[in-house]
C-alpha cells in the first residue's frame, strides 16, 4: 500500500493515514535528506527494525518521487490523520467533565460525521472513530493497495515496517483492491493449474507485463506434502511461529496462518504449498502482524470455510476492527465472538478464551486464545498471553477440562509500546513509558503459573520469531543468553521435573495427539 508492505492496520484506512503521516513519511523524508545516515544505521543488525530504509543512496530519487506521488494522491489520508492529531490533543486539553456538544460544532471536516466525543467512566474524554462509516466517498485507502509478484526468499525482504518497495524490472505489480475476486483466480493457480491467458485476459496485462510473469509460473505442480487427512485421529502441524493446522478427516482449524514459502532453508520443511485444498476454519488470537497477515491471508481467501475473529475496541484507534479489515480484502464468511463463546465444530468445539497483554498495557480488545477440541483431544492456545493475573486462568480452569497439549508464546520483552502504536499516540511518550510498556509475553514464573492453574499434560512454547524466513515480520534474532531463550529453556526445565512434556517449537513439526 503506497508501496509499503501491507500489514493488517494499513488496510484500516484510519489507521493507514496516520501510519502515513506520522511514520511513513517522516522516514521517507529523513531517508532523501541524508541517504548515508540510514545506509549506515541498516548495515548494524541491532537496527533492523530502526526507523532507518533498507536502500541505497541510488534510491532517493525514487523514494523522492513516492513522496510526491503519496501528497498527491492521498491528501484525504493526510488531512484526516492532521486534524484528528489535533482535535485529539484539543479535546484532552479542553473537556473537563462537562458536556462535549459544543465541541461537535469545532469539528474539523474530515471528521465531521465519522466520530462520537465520549468520556470513560473516570471523565476521560476521547473519540470514538465509526470505522462502518468510512466508505469508498469519504476515507477510500483502496486505490492504493497493489500486489507484487516476484521470486525471492523471505530471508532477502526488507523489514515491513521502515522500508517500501522500489520498483524493478524483475517483478510485476498489479494495481488491484484487495478485495477484487480476480486474486482468487491467481490465488488458485497455486494448487489447479490454468492457462496465463486466462489470467493475462482478467487483468488485462500488456505483453510486456505478462512476459515478465511468465517467468513466474512453472507447468510442474508444487510437492505438496499430504495435505488432506484420511486416517483417523488429530494431526497437528506446526508451519512455525504461531501457525498451527490441527486437522481430522473431517475437520480442519488452522490458527493464525503464516507458513514459509520455501521449503530450501532451515526449518522450512512445510509450507504454504502443504495446506489443505479446504480449511474449515481460521482463527485469528489478535491484530498483530506475525498473527493476522494480510499477504497469506489473501491467498486462502478461496480456501476457507470461516474466519473466527475477537471483537474490537471501538473507542480506541489502535483497536481497529478485524471484520473490517477482513471484508475489505474481500472475505465474506467471518464470524465475531467474545471471549468464553463456544463453537460447535464435527467432532468437537472450539472455545473462545481470554487473553491479557502483549499490548503495552492499550485497551485492545480484539485478541483472545482459544480451546480446541477435537475427538476428545483438547488443545489450548495462548498465544502471546501474558499471565500477570493468575486469578483469570483459575477462573478459567474449571470451565476448560482437562488440556492435553498448551501452545504459549514467550517473548517475554517485546518491543516498546511506539513500536507499534506510536503513530496513534497523540500525547508525548516519556522513554520511561516507552521502555515500562512493551508488547511482551510470558515469563517463566508467569507461564508456569498458566500451567498450575490449567494443568495440561503437554505444553509447547511456540511463538517466538525464531524462523528466519519471519524475520522481515518480526525482526528477531536472538543470540545465546537473550532474556527470552532463558526464560524460555527455564520453563521447559521446570515442567520436565513435573513430569510435563515440554519443549521449544522452532521451525516446522507434525504430530498426532
Amino acid at each position: 500500500m503506497c508501496r509499503w508492505y501491507a500489514w493488517s492496520h494499513l488496510v484500516s484506512p484510519a489507521q493507514h493515514a496516520l501510519n502515513l503521516q506520522f511514520y511513513q513519511l517522516p522516514v521517507l523524508k529523513s531517508f532523501v535528506r541524508n541517504p548515508q545516515v540510514h545506509v549506515c544505521a541498516t548495515a548494524d543488525p541491532e537496527m533492523l527494525t530502526g526507523p532507518f530504509i533498507h536502500l541505497g543512496p541510488a534510491a532517493a530519487g525514487e523514494m523522492h518521487a513516492l513522496i510526491k506521488d503519496i501528497q498527491e494522491h492521498c491528501a484525504h489520508l493526510l488531512e484526516f490523520a492532521d486534524a484528528w492529531r489535533a482535535f485529539d490533543r484539543r479535546l484532552q486539553e479542553t473537556a473537563d467533565g462537562t458536556t462535549l456538544d459544543e465541541l461537535y460544532n469545532e469539528l474539523p471536516t474530515p471528521l465531521s460525521g465519522l466520530v462520537e466525543l465520549v468520556y470513560d467512566l473516570s471523565s476521560r474524554p476521547t473519540m470514538r472513530l465509526i470505522e462502518e462509516l468510512l466508505r469508498a466517498d469519504c476515507l477510500d485507502n483502496s486505490p492504493t493497495q497493489e500486489l507484487s509478484l516476484y521470486d525471492g526468499l523471505d530471508a532477502d525482504r526488507s523489514f515491513f515496517l521502515n522500508t517500501p518497495r522500489p520498483v524493478s524490472p524483475a517483478r510485476v505489480d498489479l494495481r488491484v483492491p484487495f478485495a477484487d475476486p480476480r486474486i482468487d483466480l491467481l490465488a488458485s493457480m497455486r494448487i489447479r493449474p490454468a492457462p496465463l491467458s486466462t489470467l493475462s485476459a482478467a487483468f488485462g496485462l500488456t505483453e510486456d507485463t505478462e512476459a515478465r510473469l511468465r517467468k513466474l509460473v512453472s507447468h510442474e505442480p508444487p510437492r505438496r506434502r499430504t495435505p488432506q487427512v484420511t486416517e483417523e485421529g488429530v494431526r497437528l502441524r506446526h508451519f512455525g511461529h504461531a501457525c498451527v493446522l490441527v486437522q481430522t478427516a473431517k475437520t480442519s482449524v488452522l490458527f493464525d496462518p503464516l507458513p514459509a514459502w520455501d521449503a530450501n532453508q532451515p526449518g522450512g520443511s512445510l509450507t504454504f504449498d502443504d495446506l489443505p485444498d479446504h480449511i474449515d476454519y481460521i482463527y485469528i488470537t489478535h491484530n498483530h502482524q506475525d498473527h493476522f497477515c494480510p499477504e497469506t491471508l489473501l491467498q486462502l481467501r478461496h480456501r476457507v470455510g470461516k474466519v473466527l475473529i475477537p471483537r474490537s475496541n471501538p473507542s480506541n484507534i489502535a483497536d481497529p476492527s478485524m471484520r473490517l479489515i477482513l471484508e475489505r480484502m474481500g472475505f465474506r464468511s467471518v464470524e465475531t465472538h467474545p471471549p468464553l463463546t463456544t463453537i460447535p465444530l464435527p467432532s468437537g468445539s472450539l472455545t473462545t478464551i481470554p487473553f491479557l497483554g502483549e499490548h503495552a498495557g492499550f485497551d485492545v480488545l480484539s485478541k483472545q486464545g482459544a480451546l480446541l477440541t477435537l475427538q476428545g483431544r483438547r488443545l489450548l492456545f495462548l498465544a502471546d498471553s501474558d499471565c500477570s493475573d493468575c486469578n483469570v486462568y483459575r477462573r478459567i480452569a474449571p470451565l476448560l477440562g482437562e488440556i492435553d497439549v498448551l501452545f504459549i508464546g514467550m517473548e517475554c520483552y517485546g518491543a516498546p509500546l511506539s513500536w507499534l502504536y506510536g503513530p496513534y499516540l497523540s500525547g508525548q511518550v516519556t522513554r520511561k513509558m516507552d521502555e515500562s510498556r512493551r508488547l511482551s509475553g510470558a515469563n517463566c514464573e508467569r507461564a508456569w503459573r498458566v500451567i498450575q492453574e490449567v494443568k495440561c499434560k503437554r505444553l509447547f512454547v511456540y511463538a517466538m520469531g525464531q524462523e528466519r524466513w519471519l524475520q522481515y515480520l518480526l525482526g528477531l534474532a536472538y543470540e545465546p543468553g537473550a532474556i527470552q531463550l532463558v526464560e524460555s529453556d527455564r520453563l521447559i526445565e521446570r515442567c520436565r521435573a513435573h513430569g510435563i512434556p515440554a519443549q521449544r517449537l522452532t521451525g516446522c513439526t507434525e504430530m498426532w495427539v
